[in-house]
């Protein structure tokens, strides 16, 4: 939408006819909307409020400083000046456009009172401390500063501007964009939600503390056993889908290809088969080892865990070369992992996630 800015023009006026006039020219050829009060008799309070409230209705302030400081008010402070501490008190954007060698201009267009003289000189030291100020020495080439200038303010301080009232959205439109919006975010805060729940349809699955029954074979070597002392065993586990996952879910914070996790679930329930068994009465002190575990077994844990939204194929782009499968953790899956891994404050309830050895052979599952 395009917008057009209302510049205040403040300065001195008689001896700045000509160059106020190419200032408003210069504004104009902008397509923005020049304002000033100078014609405004000085004494008249109601004059100055009507300057306050058209520079506050003003974008950007306009301030042309050449060899007069002007008549003054009964605080012994110009209009022009007076102008400008209002402009700077509202944070308003200056322009300060100031002459390049206030001596050297004719007399009538300078002070002869030494007192206004100084007012002057005082006056442009304080705007050139408060500015980057720019410099003129006549009416034309104050025509390219103040353009150059207002070009510069506008990019690097925005204001509101104005706009024709038939480019205003209507209060209609107003309401179906705050509506539109309010649906946005409603879908944003649906589809975060969905990102960290469970999917649709997983109410009927096996998940949390449900039970997975798991054969396995595993090798016991007795205290101070020696070579071929060790013997095998066939037995079963039944760990929660929770364990299963807290135990492989690390190794998806940063990806793993299917392989490293295959191996991740191995270790994970080699884990939790030695800890169900090292406890066993036949077992105490023995070495467990070389956990087996079937295949079949591996794939079906990694099918139920995606099944489950907690780990999916990775999507992540990789060179040609790598032909690797990977897996990533979701961000339910990363949730639940938090919950499950984080350390508690409150002392858990010790967990049962073993059987018996229910049988003891040499024969592979």
């Amino acid at each position: 939408m395009e917008k057009r800015f209302q510049v205040f023009i403040s300065s001195t006026f008689v001896d700045l006819v000509d160059e106020r006039q190419a200032v408003l020219k210069s504004i104009l050829e902008m397509d923005h909307m020049p304002a000033g009060m100078e014609l405004f008799p000085a004494a008249d309070d109601t004059a100055w409020n009507l300057i306050k409230d058209v520079i506050d209705a003003s974008d950007y302030y306009v301030l042309i400083i050449g060899g007069r400081y002007g008549s003054l008010n009964e605080e012994g402070l110009s209009y022009t000046e007076k102008e400008y501490r209002y402009a700077i008190s509202t944070k308003k954007a200056v322009i300060p456009l100031l002459h390049q060698n206030p001596d050297n201009l004719p007399r009538d267009k300078t002070e002869t009172d030494e007192s206004a003289w100084e007012k002057l000189k005082s006056f442009r030291e304080e705007v050139e401390d408060k500015h980057t100020c720019v410099y003129w020495s006549n009416a034309d080439e104050l025509k390219s500063k103040v353009i150059i200038g207002l070009t510069s303010t506008v990019k690097r301080s925005p204001a509101i501007g104005w706009v024709r009232a038939d480019n205003v959205p209507s209060e209609t439109t107003l309401k179906e964009v705050l509506t539109l919006k309010q649906r946005i975010s409603e879908l944003e805060k649906e589809l975060e939600d969905t990102r960290t729940a469970p999917p649709p349809g997983t109410e009927d699955l096996m998940q949390g503390q449900d039970a997975f029954d798991l054969e396995f074979s595993f090798r016991a070597m007795p205290p101070h056993g020696g070579w071929g002392d060790d013997i095998r065993y066939k037995a079963t586990i039944s760990p929660s889908w929770n364990d299963i996952f807290a135990g492989v879910a690390p190794i998806l914070i940063n990806e793993a290809t299917e392989s490293s996790l295959s191996d991740a679930f191995r270790s994970a329930l080699a884990q939790i088969a030695r800890e169900a068994y090292s406890e066993n009465e036949g077992l105490k002190g023995h070495t467990l080892k070389n956990f087996g575990f079937k295949q079949d077994d591996i794939y079906t844990c990694m099918i139920q865990l995606r099944a489950l939204g907690l780990i999916k194929e990775s999507d992540k782009k990789r060179s040609v070369r790598d032909t690797n499968s990977y897996w990533a953790l979701t961000p339910y899956g990363d949730q639940l992992m938090v919950q499950l891994r984080a350390i508690s404050r409150h002392k858990k309830e010790q967990r049962k996630i073993g059987s018996e050895v229910i049988k003891s052979s040499e024969q592979d599952i």
